[in-house]
């Protein structure tokens, strides 16, 4: 350690505010993703409960033996309906952590690296600028661009409204395979949709109809249209970027300057 040291001692006052100026960019990355690493251990576990769930919804779904009245081709379609349904929720939980992973990793290095660059301010105000040591400015300036970047950050790419999206469509998509829980629950069970009526007498070529049995067939044909078009009204992509949040470089300054002032965090939305 005190041959670093000297060694830093003897170089340049340039060579030094390379070196300051890359450190402070780097202890950034190692921050943010020791922070994001966290935040998604973190959210990990707070939708535990929902993965649990997800794990309940296939387990029943896939012991459930084929009602007797119903068609194997009917029986297939409710089933494959409900494994699209879990692979899409599946994609939106993921895209949920990543934004909330990314929006609190994001938050930490702002907090961390403005209340340092307040100091550094400080310091930089005691002494003007031009008498300032350049390693010194480059530990401002590091900082600043640090701060920058995560003022960008957050309303170019909306982490918040995307996280928020993305958890109300695997909250959608999840409804929608209770719903095929329950239908197949409903179809199990014929006596819901026997008829009072005769049966349409056989005629040449066609078989005697039972109005109970047709009507069974047609509630399983209906709920099967239902859960395609839901699907297909699900059916969305959500990734929102915006760069028209940061009009000029007037946005930048006043992003930097209410950071250091302890207002409205980077212009983040509340």
């Amino acid at each position: 350690m005190p041959t670093l040291v000297t060694t830093y001692q003897s170089l340049s006052e340039r060579t030094k505010a390379i070196i300051v100026f890359a450190a402070v960019v780097l202890s950034a990355v190692m921050i943010f993703l020791v922070a994001s690493g966290q935040m998604s251990r973190e959210a990990k576990r707070m939708m535990r409960p929902y993965e649990q769930s997800q794990q309940l919804i296939n387990k029943y779904i896939d012991s459930l033996k084929k009602p007797e009245h119903l068609s194997e081709k009917q029986f297939t379609t409710f089933k494959t309906q409900q494994q699209i349904l879990s692979l899409r929720k599946s994609h939106y939980l993921q895209l949920s952590r990543l934004f909330f992973r990314n929006y609190y990793g994001v938050l930490i290095v702002t907090m961390l690296f403005s209340c340092i660059g307040g100091v550094v301010l400080f310091i930089i105000i005691n002494k003007g600028w031009g008498g300032a040591k350049a390693s010194l400015r480059a530990l401002f300036l590091g900082i600043l661009m640090v701060v920058t970047f995560c003022g960008f950050f957050p309303p170019v790419f909306k982490q918040q409204e995307n996280f928020n999206e993305n958890i109300k469509y695997y909250m959608n998509y999840t409804k929608a395979e209770l719903n095929i829980m329950n239908q197949l629950s409903r179809l199990e069970n014929f006596q819901n949709f026997t008829k009072k009526e005769n049966p349409i007498p056989a005629k040449k070529g066609v078989p005697e109809i039972r109005l109970d049995t047709a009507a069974y067939l047609f509630a399983a044909d209906s709920m099967i249209d239902l859960n395609t078009v839901t699907i297909n009204n699900l059916t969305n992509y959500v990734l929102t970027i915006d760069a028209n949040e940061i009009k000029s470089i007037g946005d930048v300054y006043k992003m930097v300057a209410n950071s250091t002032s302890g207002n409205d965090t980077l212009g983040w939305k509340k």
